[in-house]
């Protein structure tokens, strides 16, 4: 399998996991157990609830205060290459 294959697929699955309520989005409530687990992985300090929110911001291209897949992809390609061997 190459790489964007399979890293498409991981994120693909993780943001179903997350997606507790199934509507197709992230909110910063659904995120927050995520950037939690992330922050840990990497040795950060645990992300708070404004880090959450400047998040969604940064990435939430339609700013619409919610992640469609595209727009969480875009966070998950960043970090995943960083926490892909510790999760």
């Amino acid at each position: 399998m190459n790489y964007m294959k399979e890293i498409l697929e991981i994120a693909k699955k993780t943001f179903d996991e997350y997606d507790k309520n199934k509507d197709g989005v992230l909110t910063a409530r659904e995120m927050k157990p995520l950037l939690i687990k992330v922050s840990k992985l990497l040795n950060l300090p645990p992300a708070t609830d404004e880090d959450i929110e400047d998040g969604i911001k940064r990435l939430d291209i339609n700013q619409n205060k919610v992640l469609e897949f595209e727009e969480f992809f875009r966070f998950f390609n960043e970090v995943y290459p960083d926490i892909k061997d510790k999760a």
